[in-house]
């Protein structure tokens, strides 16, 4: 049994159908497993792969692709694009950061098979598949149920001055008021989606918009106009106003130090809050143990925070912070 999809990603017009690829449940049963999937295209001009859901706990991304996807006038667009709302359909139906068939992250499966695991599989439909089509891409985040992010885009520096210089245009088409500067392991982009994109020679980024496992407007609107404005900066329908670009604010994640890590178990009290600039070795939270005196939690690095641990229970290691490096350029 293999992958199918059921439209014809190569036709002109409107066409939404089923990405559909064999699983081997854990009760034993093989069933095929489906996803929705949207092609509009339209005349001459660049194919754009828009996805969300790849993990299940995240839910601006897929609310605003599908109303893209039911919204859009296919004889508005000039060029393709390919919108799947919900990739990792289980996870996205159990409302849970991970396959539930296989217990695999989709985000750390990339390059996938053709004959592995389901997530695996799906993994390597979308390289293959998708972005084997694909002039750009971009992936919508949030921090799920565990992490809440200062809404911003991302996006992987390569070194290739050129190539990063296209990425972050990307980014400032999109619009969002922040990006981040992820490395070749950043939060194990070695095996992302993003990392398919680079494979694939996508010009893509990626996002995070907000997290809790929670939707809210502020994440909401720059999902949908940041949709608007990207299609009009690629020229795939008309410019949206203001047509130009905003220029972001870059904020390096990629140093071990950015990252804020629990020293024990405890209830966590954050102190400081998304987009607070802070010195490094501010106490920027505590963990609280009912048998001794609350731990202090201090910024490895100065710099703004863009990341914050949305749950109060944590274990040793856990992500309490993500505070980045602003930077002026590349």
């Amino acid at each position: 049994m293999h992958a199918t999809i059921d439209i014809d990603l190569d036709a002109a017009g409107r066409q939404s159908g089923s990405l559909s690829l064999p699983a081997l449940l854990p009760d034993g049963e093989e069933r095929r497993i489906t996803t929705p999937i949207h092609c509009l295209a339209q005349g001459e001009g660049p194919t754009l792969v828009l996805t969300a859901g790849v993990h299940g706990d995240e839910y601006e991304g897929p609310i605003a692709l599908a109303e893209l996807a039911r919204g859009l006038d296919p004889g508005s667009i000039r060029g393709r694009i390919i919108i799947l709302p919900r990739v990792n359909a289980p996870a996205c139906d159990a409302g849970v950061r991970s396959t539930p068939i296989d217990g695999l992250n989709l985000n750390r499966a990339f390059p996938g098979r053709a004959d592995g695991p389901f997530t695996s599989r799906l993994a390597h439909v979308i390289e293959t598949e998708l972005y084997a089509r694909a002039d750009y891409a971009a992936d919508f985040h949030c921090g799920g149920a565990i992490l809440h992010f200062l809404p911003s885009t991302l996006f992987v520096v390569t070194g290739d001055e050129q190539e990063d210089r296209r990425r972050l245009d990307l980014a400032r088409g999109f619009g969002a008021r922040h990006c981040m500067l992820f490395g070749a392991k950043t939060m194990g982009v070695e095996v992302s989606i993003d990392a398919a994109m680079l494979r694939q020679d996508v010009i893509g980024i990626s996002g995070e918009f907000g997290g809790s496992a929670e939707v809210t407007p502020a994440a909401m609107d720059l999902c949908r106009t940041g949709l608007k404005r990207l299609l009009g900066h690629l020229g795939i329908t008309p410019p949206q106003a203001p047509s130009e670009p905003i220029e972001p604010q870059l904020v390096d994640v990629r140093p071990d130090e950015c990252y804020v890590l629990a020293e024990m178990e405890g209830l966590f009290e954050p102190l400081v809050q998304l987009g607070d600039d802070i010195a490094a070795g501010a106490l920027v939270g505590r963990l609280h143990r009912h048998d001794r005196e609350p731990l202090p939690v201090r910024a490895r690095t100065g710099g703004v925070v863009m990341a914050r641990r949305s749950l109060a229970r944590s274990a040793t290691g856990d992500w309490l912070y993500i505070i980045g490096r602003p930077v002026a350029s590349l």
